[in-house]
């Protein structure tokens, strides 16, 4: 295939766009074991409030932080995953890239509500245990330090999940990833793009000094005045 009809997922990228995508995804692989580590915490800590909620009630035995926890667990796991993407693409990035990177942006942004409901759901716990209410069961102490530390990790998830969701609107654009209106622009643009540079190479100083650039059979020196006197005549 000629290089200047390549389409944009084809064409190699330049050096400063593979630098900065290889960047960007080594702060995503950061972010996610971040995530990870957090998630793991709030499971172990969602895990001991069940275990301590002895004729505890709501919101004790929810489970809050056990289930949002594994919400941020499934996207550091997405994000490390698509921390080793390749970079080495044009315009357009590869569906395997393309799937990650979205689901990771979509997981975030619903961590965002499930953390927010951890939240307070461990805010009520906390409460709860504090006033010495039935709902806490059996072991206020216990449920009360465990809700204060849910707590705290839920703010800490909310945290990555924002971190995640702004990575996402932040390189977007460098990734490729656009919406369907961009697509076609960006088609369009490569397009035009692939003419110019075809008749740029088309189009040398020779093929412009015999009329090559216009198409046609004859130039301007076809015409001219012939050189050799013209034959005599006879009857």
């Amino acid at each position: 295939m000629d290089p200047a009809t390549k389409s944009p997922d084809q064409e190699a990228p330049t050096g400063l766009v593979v630098e900065r995508r290889t960047h960007a995804l080594s702060q995503l692989f950061k972010l996610s074991l971040v995530a990870i580590g957090v998630s793991c915490v709030s499971i172990i800590v969602g895990i001991l409030v069940l275990v301590y909620s002895q004729r505890a009630g709501f919101p004790i035995v929810t489970g809050a932080p056990v289930w949002s926890g594994a919400a941020v667990l499934l996207t550091g796991i997405l994000g490390v995953l698509a921390s080793k993407s390749d970079v080495n693409y044009g315009s357009v990035p590869p569906p395997k890239a393309r799937c990650l990177l979205m689901a990771h942006y979509i997981v975030s942004i619903s961590c965002l509500s499930v953390c927010g409901i951890c939240f307070g759901y461990s805010l009520a716990g906390l409460s709860v245990c504090r006033e010495g209410d039935l709902q806490c069961g059996v072991n206020h102490y216990q449920e009360e330090i465990l809700n204060i530390i849910a707590l705290c990790v839920a703010v800490l998830m909310f945290v990555t999940a924002i971190a995640g969701s702004v990575f996402f609107c932040v390189y977007r654009r460098l990734f490729g990833l656009y919406n369907l209106r961009e697509l076609l622009y960006q088609a369009k643009i490569a397009d035009l793009e692939g003419r110019v540079r075809s008749l740029e190479t088309s189009n040398n100083p020779e093929q412009q000094r015999f009329g090559g650039q216009y198409g046609g059979q004859y130039s301007y020196n076809s015409f001219s005045t012939p050189t050799a006197p013209p034959p005599a005549y006879s009857k």
